[in-house]
């Protein structure tokens, strides 16, 4: 990739071109005419026909969410200012960088006071589709076409696409580059403790996953799945070595996702479109699902057999943790579930653990997702959009600009090894106390990050090339309004606070009203709350996505 220079980006008034003071927008500067320019430095480019003036000197003020500001922040600035003339020159960054506990407050205070914030990151900490439905951000086509062409070209077509959120076919967004795989999930477990279990007793499971989720998703299929791993469970009691056992928010619970339906439309209040291998689109509510009556059966199974801790209820679940640099506890459980995307993340988690791994692995490929968990976007009132794009495209284009945001100054804030690797004082992301240290995954690509001593080597260019194979799901980008069913929502959404953790995570296990009894309160109190009235509304905007969209097929 080349660094595409900025340093003589100067427009005429009465160019074609266009011009940052507003001209026409219809014809972009290409790439390889600032290729030429660069290769001038600083010189001034004119013609016969046209006068240029050079970029006015312009500060823009961009928030990102990260560890807070750090002790070397403003010296790692300064020197970030000083690299960018070369590229955006006459321009300053004032950053604002924002812990994600405060991020939504303070991202939502910027819009309501319409504060002259010129970049900003979006998403799983702020409210990105519905932002873009009110309007809080601006649309990027324009303005990616004439400041962002090396964005455009890093991203790519298919993934700028993604940005298309706002219903009018408008950008509003750019993603910041993590890789777009997801919802390949696989349950981990430790090699040593498989084997207690017989030795074809890895291969059976795996056969059991792909007949359930990859060729006949049913209810029965999904409970034969749980019971092929009450075998392994067992094992691992009768042997001594259950230590904490199963938690159900680090195996099932996450593993089935919806509730062990397969591939699904946007999550509404646990209303969803399920994709059983048919080409079907029917809106259901999971919670009235029989796989989640499997779902509570078999977990109240499992508590009576001692699987799941008879304290499960008080229990801080973020307490129990999967088995890490070789070392078990009382508070080590024996499963954990999560995306593994490609190979390089099965090495991660090993290494992680310490111990040798084995994986049952739920889909046979990955998803390409929509990236909105984190973008970069420019809010409505936002004074230099212009020069803002410019900036993230430099961030993008040039790895050593975006290496010394994200990791400070070589020598002070991280060591260059001799394989290719840095190490820091923090790992891969830097913390409150640590001096510098950003997080990699909030701006820019990661493809330019720094493989430091907690990452894995390759890890990133895995995850792009699973992208070429991955499953593309015809409603990434279909978003459900909720404005007509919007009371129903807000009361579902109450009622699942309460109902949810007694069954996702089984603290209704053991007690008088049971998991069966936990989940039928449930399902009647969503249903007296119009549960019905929701899934009808989302059927019939689905139904007019699939025409307007002409979607035939899963």
């Amino acid at each position: 990739m080349k660094n595409k220079k900025i340093v003589a980006l100067l427009l005429a008034a009465t160019m074609a071109l266009g011009c940052l003071a507003g001209c026409g927008k219809d014809q972009p500067i290409q790439s390889s005419e600032v290729e030429t320019q660069t290769q001038k430095e600083s010189e001034v480019v004119a013609t016969e026909s046209t006068e240029v003036v050079e970029l006015e000197e312009k500060t823009i003020q961009l928030w990102l969410m990260g560890p807070g500001k750090q002790k070397d922040s403003d010296k790692v600035w300064d020197v970030f200012n000083e690299m960018l003339q070369e590229y955006v020159p006459n321009t300053t960054v004032e950053f604002t960088i924002i812990p994600a506990a405060e991020y939504k407050d303070e991202f939502n205070r910027m819009l309501s006071a319409g504060e002259d914030v010129d970049l900003a990151w979006v998403g799983y900490k702020s409210n990105l589709l519905q932002d873009t439905a009110d309007g809080n951000l601006m649309p990027l086509d324009e303005l990616l076409e004439e400041y962002g062409r090396g964005i455009l070209e890093t991203l790519g077509e298919t993934v700028i696409d993604l940005g298309r959120a706002g219903g009018d076919g408008s950008v509003y967004y750019t993603i910041s580059w993590q890789g777009l795989l997801e919802n390949k999930y696989a349950i981990w477990m430790p090699t040593e403790l498989v084997k207690l279990a017989g030795d074809n007793w890895l291969k059976d499971t795996q056969t059991l996953v792909d007949k359930w989720y990859n060729e006949e998703d049913t209810a029965e299929n999904f409970s034969a799945v749980i019971d092929q791993f009450d075998i392994y469970l067992g094992a691992c009691k009768e042997a001594g070595k259950l230590y904490s056992g199963f938690s159900p928010a680090y195996a099932f619970g996450s593993w089935n996702g919806f509730f062990g339906t397969t591939r699904y439309c946007q999550d509404v209040n646990r209303v969803g479109v399920v994709h059983t291998q048919k080409n079907e689109f029917k809106v259901v509510d999971a919670v009235q699902s029989e796989h989640m009556r499997v779902y509570a059966q078999k977990m109240e199974e499992y508590y009576d057999k001692g699987y799941i801790r008879s304290d499960i209820a008080s229990v801080d679940q973020s307490t129990l943790k999967f088995v890490k640099n070789g070392e078990y506890t009382d508070n080590t459980v024996v499963m954990y579930s999560h995306n593994v995307l490609s190979e390089q993340a099965k090495e991660a988690k090993q290494s992680d653990a310490g111990v040798e791994l084995s994986f049952v692995e739920r889909e046979r490929v990955a998803s390409i997702g929509n990236g909105r968990s984190t973008a970069m976007a420019v809010p409505y009132c936002a004074d230099e959009p212009e020069r803002a794009i410019m900036v993230l495209d430099a961030l993008y284009t040039v790895p050593e600009l975006y290496q010394l945001l994200i990791y400070g100054i070589e020598g002070e804030h991280y060591t260059v090894n001799g394989d290719g690797t840095i190490t820091t004082p923090y790992g891969s992301a830097g913390t409150a106390d640590s001096d510098y240290g950003l997080t990699k995954w909030t701006i820019g690509t990661c493809m330019n990050s720094l493989v430091t001593q907690a990452d894995t080597v390759g890890y990133y260019e895995g995850l792009l090339e699973g992208e070429e194979t991955a499953y593309s799901n015809p409603f990434l980008n279909f978003v459900f309004d909720s404005t007509a069913v919007n009371d129903i929502c807000v009361a579902l959404k109450a009622i699942d606070t309460v109902y949810y953790p007694m069954v996702q995570n089984c603290t209704a296990a053991g007690t008088e009203l049971g998991m069966e009894g936990a989940l039928d309160k449930w399902i009647e109190e969503r249903k007296a709350a119009g549960v019905d009235k929701l899934i009808e509304e989302y059927q019939r905007q689905l139904d007019e996505y699939i025409k307007e969209n002409n979607i035939t097929s899963w």
